[in-house]
């Protein structure tokens, strides 16, 4: 098994950053993750005590990790094992920013314990349900923020990518050059106020490398056996398209269906879902019921 701490990481995903660990094919990694705020986001009277350095909001995501054997053209699968969250979480609103900063009428930090599994907030008792808010690839040209999704992955704040779960990342460059981090321990579909329960965090997952076949957009398989596609756009109506249409290519390529019915299924078995709202675009989700398709495979 490889490790890597957190201390190496980026804030955009990009072919010219320098992987800080090589591995192979199948390869089984823990990654250490900062939170969004890099750990240094602090409230009153916080039990964690001074922070470090200041509390800047760029989304550092560890790595980037050069996988062997990742050509352009492949699938880069990651395999989501476990997700262990730190002893605390952070969170924070304002009238400046979120989908619900309208309503905001003060700024408000908060510190949150997270014990034997639970989180509590304004004596809301809520079981924990770790997710990862940042993974991806170097996208095929430029640089793209941590802080943004898009074909390569990136931010697309999905609370589906969770243990038990497999992402598939077009790969664009040699070695993938795959980093990850924004764990949150719990967080509802939109992130509406701009964060869920952010917590530093320790992934272990499994990177395999699949050959010759890629889709366009990040592809989820949930630990019930669903597929997901996962696209961002300008607007809620763009990414709702992208993810549509690109579902539907995915399983034309996978069935022997008419196209016709295959969208008409679509609407009996699938489901158009928010990932989030607050980030430079918005990301949606078509997913494919567990079961509906059996013979279904990436």
């Amino acid at each position: 098994m490889f490790t890597l701490s957190d201390e190496k990481y980026i804030t955009a995903f990009s072919a010219e950053n320098e992987p800080v660990l090589r591995v192979p094919d199948g390869a089984t990694v823990a990654v250490a993750t900062q939170d969004c705020y890099m750990n240094n986001l602090r409230a009153a009277n916080d039990p964690r005590g001074e922070a470090k350095g200041p509390a800047i909001g760029c989304n550092p995501a560890t790595g980037p990790i050069f996988v062997e054997g990742a050509m352009p053209g492949d699938t880069l699968a990651c395999d989501i094992l476990s997700i262990a969250v730190g002893e605390y979480a952070s969170m924070r609103i304002s009238n400046r920013s979120g989908f619900m900063r309208g309503r905001v009428t003060e700024p408000i930090v908060r510190c949150v314990p997270l014990k034997d599994g639970f989180a509590e907030l304004a004596g809301v008792k809520m079981p924990l349900d770790p997710m990862i808010g940042v993974i991806g690839v170097a996208p095929e040209t430029g640089e793209v923020s941590t802080e943004a999704p898009g074909a390569h992955g990136g931010n697309m704040d999905s609370r589906l990518i969770r243990a038990g779960s497999t992402l598939y990342l077009p790969v664009c460059h040699e070695g993938a050059l795959l980093a990850l981090g924004d764990v949150h321990a719990k967080m509802g579909d939109g992130e509406m106020c701009v964060c869920g329960l952010e917590c530093p965090a320790v992934v272990m997952l499994r990177v395999r490398v699949i050959h010759g076949r890629q889709e366009r957009w990040p592809v989820l398989r949930g630990e019930d056996g669903s597929f997901s596609v996962l696209a961002s756009g300008e607007d809620l109506d763009e990414a709702a398209r992208f993810a549509a249409d690109a579902m539907l290519d995915f399983l034309v390529r996978r069935s022997q269906i008419d196209v016709n019915e295959l969208i008409l299924l679509m609407s009996l078995v699938c489901h158009l879902e928010v990932c989030q709202v607050v980030d430079p675009l918005i990301t949606a989700r078509v997913r494919l019921e567990g079961g509906a398709l059996p013979e279904l495979a990436f």
